[in-house]
């Protein structure tokens, strides 16, 4: 007996999805990266690296199935078997990577940002520069130079626990900095940059982050400052 699809029907017909993939591929491959929902992310990694695979085969075919599929052939196509070929050149698969960034307001859809990967420049990548602002928004948050301890987390075998609830909370921490520090190696390695580089990036980051949290900050006094003395409301700028 037949079957049916494992794909993701993504809440539409088969007409509309068809042709709501075709336009989000062609929109991912033109500008690098998108910001769409989790299960649309997944669906596209897997359309966005079939047609990287074909453009790397350089042939006529491939060509003729690209300019099938996709929209705007004139553009997409010599960035496919060209552009992406070439970078992808000695890489079998896994063109892109999918980066969850929370939830969207209104109807809490998880939210992504997929990319396609950049091996010659991992620094551009959205994944380098969400992690360096989350280094530096911890460092801000520690008021300490934050790349060596996330390289090294350590659990104190000393530390005095109430219950087994409590040492389990702990333990499950020690066990989300450890993957953490393996994103934070497997940064440095990409971008074959040392820890103290990856240092100074962090420091400058943390001047920038500093600035929203006071900007952020400063609405909310302004809003209360007007609420409360609306005939004198001073200037905070």
């Amino acid at each position: 007996m037949h079957g049916g699809s494992s794909r993701r029907k993504l809440n539409m017909h088969s007409a509309l999805r068809r042709q709501v993939l075709r336009n989000m591929t062609t929109d991912l491959i033109k500008h690098g990266r998108l910001e769409t929902t989790v299960p649309r992310a997944k669906e596209l990694r897997r359309l966005v690296d079939k047609m990287i695979t074909l453009g790397k085969r350089g042939t006529e075919h491939a060509r003729h199935q690209i300019e099938a599929y996709l929209y705007q052939p004139k553009t997409v196509v010599p960035l496919l078997m060209g552009t992406y070929a070439k970078r992808f050149a000695t890489r079998p698969g896994g063109f892109t990577r999918v980066l969850p960034i929370g939830n969207r307001k209104g109807d809490y859809a998880p939210m992504a940002m997929i990319e396609i990967l950049n091996p010659d420049q991992p620094e551009a990548e959205v994944s380098f520069n969400y992690l360096v602002r989350s280094l530096a928004s911890m460092q801000l948050n520690e008021e300490m130079k934050i790349v060596d301890s996330a390289l090294k987390p350590t659990l104190d075998p000393d530390a005095a626990y109430a219950d087994k609830r409590m040492f389990k909370r702990a333990l499950q921490e020690h066990q989300s900095k450890q993957r953490f520090a393996l994103k934070v190696k497997k940064a440095l390695k990409n971008t074959n940059m040392s820890a103290e580089e990856l240092q100074k990036i962090v420091d400058a980051e943390t001047i920038h982050v500093k600035e929203l949290r006071e900007m952020e900050a400063e609405v909310p006094l302004q809003r209360f400052v007007k609420e409360t003395w609306p005939e004198n409301t001073p200037s905070l700028r």
